[in-house]
Parts: structure tokens; C-alpha cells; sequence
């Protein structure tokens, strides 16, 4: 059965800040290029309660991370794990650097190697890199940079997915998600060994 999403907004410093929601149960915080929830959010939404945020072009990750941390309190949210894609990986690691105590983990799905800085070497959250096979950043050694600079950072592999797993590959996405964000240290893939799922 899919979860239906239902936009509304929150009002936050400066304005209003929109975002889209559906299920119940622990928070996941989704960051994406655009504002639609894919079918891997529909998917964790049927276990969990899952809030979809886009990007603003007009903010950088820093201002991004602050925004979504007010929409968030105003929401009564003190704790929720996130997953960001493509270029939402920079304020994702942004907000686990500026609410530690309120993100769990984190799953970056084909993050931005770009977006890469030295500042969040200090990031204490467990994160998770997700490459699909197909995506050229996977052959690129970026999944790597991230896994160095990042001291709890996981790298993993999707099969037959290249950028957009989210829709490519949602059923192993939002599987993936779903263990490590329960069960983190314990999750099946190990820092060194960057496994792929089938």
C-alpha cells in the first residue's frame, strides 16, 4: 500500500518553510533536489514518518541545515534520523553538524564528492554513502573521499542504479535506509569492506 504525502508549512524565521509528509513512528528527514517524494520515500513511509524538504538555490548547506533545524523544532522534533540526495548531502552533514543531539544517522543517497569539507571531519553521526553501480562517482573514487574524511562513514553499492536509486531502485533503498537506521554499528556492511546490494 503507498503512503500518500500531504504538503503543508511550517513557519519558521523569515518566513514559511514547506515540506511534504506521510506515516507514522520514528522521523526520517528526507533532502532532495526537488520537492516530490519518490517511490523509496513512499516505501519508508509505510514503517516510519517521513518528511521531505527541498533544497532552496538561494541558501548555502549552512543556511539550508539552520532552516531545516527551526522547521523541525517548530514541528516538536528532537530526534530523526535523514537521508539527502545528490546535492542535499552538504546540508545534511551540515545539520548532523548542528544538531548532533537530534540526528541519528544519516544516509547520503549519490552525494556530491564536490560538496566535500574539511569541517566535517568533526561529524560525530554514522553515516551511510550510497553509490549506485551505474553512476560514474561510483568508479571516481568518491565514495572513497568520503569514507576518509568522515570518521563513522559506511560505503555501499546498488546494483543496476545509477544517480537516481530513489526511483531506479527503491525497493533496495529504502530497504538499505531502513537497517541502517536501526541498526547502525550493527549494520551488515562494514567500514572497510563497501559491499554492493544486490
Amino acid at each position: 500500500m503507498s503512503a500518500e504525502f500531504v504538503e503543508t508549512r511550517v513557519a519558521v524565521e523569515g518566513g514559511a518553510a514547506r515540506y511534504a509528509e506521510a506515516g507514522t513512528g520514528a522521523v526520517v528527514v528526507v533532502i532532495g533536489e526537488t520537492f516530490a517524494p519518490a517511490p523509496a520515500h513512499a516505501l519508508l513511509a509505510q514503517e516510519r514518518r517521513v518528511i521531505v524538504v527541498a533544497l532552496d538555490s538561494a541558501l548555502t548547506a549552512q543556511e539550508e541545515a539552520r532552516r531545516i533545524a527551526m522547521a523541525l523544532a517548530a514541528l516538536g522534533l528532537s530526534h530523526f534520523d535523514v537521508m539527502a540526495h545528490g546535492t542535499g548531502a552538504e546540508a545534511a552533514l551540515s545539520l548532523g553538524i548542528v544538531r548532533p543531539d537530534a540526528v541519528g544517522a544519516i544516509v547520503l543517497v549519490a552525494p556530491e564528492a564536490t560538496e566535500l569539507q574539511e569541517k566535517f571531519g568533526g561529524m560525530t553521526r554514522p553515516v551511510l554513502a550510497l553509490f549506485g553501480t551505474k553512476d560514474d562517482a561510483a568508479t571516481s573514487g568518491a565514495g572513497g573521499r568520503y569514507r576518509a574524511l568522515l570518521p563513522d562513514c559506511h560505503l555501499m553499492f546498488v546494483y543496476d542504479a545509477g544517480r537516481d536509486i530513489a526511483h531506479e531502485r527503491p525497493e533496495a533503498l529504502a530497504y538499505i535506509a531502513r537497517e541502517f537506521f536501526e541498526r547502525r554499528d550493527l549494520f551488515l556492511v562494514t567500514r572497510e569492506s563497501g559491499l554492493a546490494f544486490p
